[in-house]
Order: structure tokens, then sequence, then C-alpha cells
């Protein structure tokens, strides 16, 4: 009972503070932004977000979850509505449900505090998308943020799963890419279902209900987002380990070599070196490994 009201009402049982508010009236999209640690990137964020040709019809809301390295100073200082809550207190899933709580518009946009949109009808468009659905989300297309770090291996994992498409909006049967590091989705498909209260996957798994639910989804290929992370070895270990134990997946030895075998040979493709595509390869497969618990040997 307790995990099934945390999920349908994190206020219930979470401690927010506000640190400062701001909100046009009746805004069409709300813009939510989870924060911990991201001054090295909130600046050209916040540059990229508040030039976009829709803005002024835009809420923003920053929700942060312990940022020690300036992260608020910069956030009290711009046009947006800012809460925080305790680190101990955040999962991506529980999140994602407060977000959407503390906001007002009738479509709400996820973006990563360190993903940089690229174009300034990027916010527009998505909202075209979905104006006039009901239930209906969307995720657009990622590509590597060649201005804070990309390597190989984010070039061969985003290329695989945000493919270039000829069709501006493509319609979509199964949760492929849905992720809140770039999407979209109105507040009627999220009052039908709320995100999972679980500490990664949160997106796909949303995703994969909402389309059980007959909701729709789409893919908008036409907005391109710079998304990425340069994570060592270790560090792709650790989050495909996370994501795989949120969803319940269990490892094994022929999931492991599937991955492997893949990985391997597509970052090869992707110009890595032979070394680097072998140290990434076995990070990500060794997740697939029953009983793993670090990145190497």
């Amino acid at each position: 009972m307790r995990d099934r009201e945390q999920q349908n009402d994190p206020l219930a049982y979470i401690d927010v503070r506000c640190l400062r508010s701001v909100c046009p009236p009746a805004p069409k999209l709300s813009v939510l932004v989870r924060v911990k640690n991201e001054r090295l990137a909130i600046d050209r964020f916040w540059r990229q977000l508040s030039s976009q040709s829709m803005f002024l019809s835009c809420e923003v809301v920053f929700l942060d979850s312990g940022s020690t390295d300036g992260t608020l100073e910069y956030l009290m200082g711009v046009e947006a509505s800012l809460y925080q809550i305790e680190e101990q207190d955040f999962n991506f899933g529980s999140s994602c449900n407060l977000a959407i709580q503390l906001s007002k518009a009738p479509i709400v946009v996820f973006l990563s505090g360190h993903a940089l949109l690229t174009q300034k009808e990027d916010l527009e468009n998505m909202y075209l998308a979905l104006e006039g659905h009901r239930c209906a989300a969307l995720y657009v297309r990622q590509i590597p943020n060649t201005v804070l770090g990309a390597n190989h291996y984010d070039e061969m994992r985003l290329a695989r799963r945000f493919p270039v498409s000829l069709h501006s909006l493509v319609r979509m049967e199964t949760p492929g890419g849905f992720s809140n590091a770039a999407s979209a989705l109105t507040r009627e498909a999220w009052e039908q279902n709320h995100f999972p209260d679980i500490h990664g996957s949160e997106d796909f798994e949303w995703a994969k209900r909402h389309l059980a639910l007959g909701g729709s989804l789409f893919y908008l290929p036409s907005v391109q987002v710079m998304h990425s992370h340069a994570e060592s070895p270790d560090g792709v270990f650790r989050r495909v380990k996370l994501n795989l134990r949120a969803g319940g997946i269990r490892g094994s030895v022929v999931l492991a070599g599937y991955y492997f075998l893949g990985i391997l040979i597509k970052m090869v493709l992707h110009g890595a070196s032979p070394r680097e595509a072998w140290q990434y390869a076995t990070a990500h497969a060794r997740a697939y490994l029953p009983g793993g618990e670090s990145g190497r040997r």
C-alpha cells in the first residue's frame, strides 16, 4: 500500500522545498528538468531553452535533488520555478510524478539538465505534435553532445536507439527509445498511467504500460537534442546494471555474449579503436552476467 501511495502522490511523503516560483498565466507547456550538480552544463542549457520560439508560453520547473556545485545558485537567478528534495528521497519514477504534480500545463516536456536543444522551434514542434491528442506521448532524436562530451560508445548507442527517419513523425508500436532525457506527454496520459516508483528505466516501463492501455506513442526525429554522458566503462556497467535491476531483467551468459559481440562490432564501425571497443563491450556485457559486481575484473 505504501508503495502505491508513494507512486500516486509523491507530495504526500517527500519533503519538497520551494526555492522560487515563477509561472506565466495559463501556460501551454510545462518544461520539467530534474537536476543534480549540473553547473558545467546548466548555463548553456538555459540559454538554449530560453531562446525557444514559444518560451513565453512555457512554464519551466527545475527539481533539484541535492546539488552542491553551484547549480542552485545559478537557477535562483533565472525565470523559472525551483524546487528541492533531499538526495535520499530521489528516484527516477517518483521524481517524474512529483515534477508533473508541481506543474500546470496540459502538455509536459521532460529534459535532462545537460541535454541541449538544437533549434529554436524544438519545443514548439513537440507541442504541435501532441496538441489535440488526449493520451499521447513522444520522444525525439538524441544525438551525441559534442559540446559537453561524447565518445564512440555514445555514438553507437544513440545511433541504434534514435535512427534517422524520412518521416517527420512516426507512430510507434513499441516503447522504442522513449527516454525522459527528451520526451513529452499529455497530462491526461500521465493521469491514466503514473511513472513506476523504480530507480531506473522508469521511462521505458511507463511507455510499455502506456501502449498497453491504448495510448499513442510517437517518435519525432525532426527534433534533435544533444545528449550523451561520455561515461567510462565502469560507468556504463553501473548504469546498465541499474536499469536491468529496475526492470526486473535477469541476465544470462547468452545475453552477455550477444551484447558483447554486437557492441564490439558496432563501435569499431563507428571509429573506435579495437581496445576501446573491447573495454566498453566487456563492461556492458558483464552487467548481463548473473552475479557480476564490478565493471572490470
